[in-house]
């Protein structure tokens, strides 16, 4: 898959993250990239290939700072909107802080998005979107996020709110604006909460591998590789204007405690613990693809096996050479 041909300079907001950092790796060796993050979680330093790379800048700022995002939008024709309070811990602490960067953050890049004129708008949403039981789900399908009483639903809230201005921004300004909805992302340099990225560096550490509940929650689990070939192309095509695309993996659906027992088998010397839960659960999460098969010609191409091999030895490899 190829960068976009026509050379823009492209801003990526938490562009320091896991998935920033692989998509801007991706386009850098074609595009003049921009990363703007304010290091919350920082897979930068994991890529020094990228941090040193001459055609990536990196300006350290909050999407909270209009003057900030102000200052990164020069010269930008096209944008990757990931920067977000993440991760289930994140809703329960921080509700607020959730909410205010997720709408607000998201409102204060699309003002000055528009006031750059700039060509194209990528959204990073959340899965989180079709709620507790997300089996099959396509684009279309009916939002049944829980209860407004629990905070695991802040983030899903604030991400919908944030669709709704990404697109009617693109529509009034006219800039192509699309939304991506990703399926749990995983691969090296996961930096944040993840199911994977917790058992990898438990092995690495030689801890237990901790499956909440009784295991059974079921998730399409999507290498990060796959995941950005659907991104740039995104980026790429005028007909993905005003939609919104599920990108993950379905051909491989697994519950936790199965998951657990791939890496044990990778690492046999792993233990698996169970710990309850006692918080809203999803149930199940497993995306229908066939809009981004059509329109993107989108196609995972790594397995779960293959994909917990490669992000196991980037852990254990980091783990060795902390030591």
């Amino acid at each position: 898959m190829t960068p976009p041909t026509t050379d823009p300079r492209i801003l990526i907001t938490g562009g320091a993250g896991f998935i920033g950092t692989h998509l801007a790796e991706r386009l850098a060796d074609a595009n003049d990239v921009v990363l703007f993050d304010n290091f919350r979680r920082d897979s930068l330093s994991l890529a020094p290939g990228l941090r040193d790379h001459p055609r990536v800048t990196t300006i350290a700022g909050d999407v909270l700072d209009p003057e900030a995002i102000a200052g990164a939008m020069t010269g930008i024709r096209f944008v990757v909107h990931l920067a977000a309070i993440a991760g289930v811990s994140s809703y329960y602490k921080e509700p607020l802080k959730t909410l205010r960067v997720n709408i607000i953050g998201t409102l204060n890049v699309l003002e000055q998005a528009a006031r750059a004129a700039v060509e194209s708008f990528v959204y990073f949403s959340t899965s989180e979107v079709y709620g507790p039981d997300a089996a099959g789900v396509t684009e279309d399908s009916l939002f049944r996020i829980g209860p407004v009483s629990d905070r695991r639903w802040v983030y899903a809230t604030s991400k919908l709110a944030s669709e709704q201005l990404v697109l009617r921004y693109g529509e009034e300004h006219r800039f192509r604006a699309a939304i991506v909805r990703p399926f749990n992302v995983y691969g090296p340099r996961q930096t944040g909460e993840g199911a994977i990225s917790n058992f990898c560096a438990a092995v690495a550490d030689g801890r237990a591998l901790r499956v909440y509940g009784d295991g059974s929650a079921v998730r399409a689990w999507c290498y990060v590789d796959d995941l950005v070939d659907g991104v740039v192309t995104i980026l790429r095509a005028p007909t993905t204007a005003g939609q919104a695309f599920n990108l993950g993996n379905p051909d491989e659906p697994e519950t936790a405690v199965g998951l657990a027992r791939r890496l044990a088998r990778l690492a046999p010397a792993a233990r698996i613990e169970f710990e309850p839960v006692d918080r809203a659960e999803v149930r199940v999460r497993v995306p229908n693809i066939d809009k981004a098969r059509a329109m993107l010609g989108f196609t995972p191409r790594v397995g779960l096996d293959e994909g917990l091999e490669r992000t196991l030895r980037w852990f254990l490899a980091r783990r060795l050479s902390c030591v």
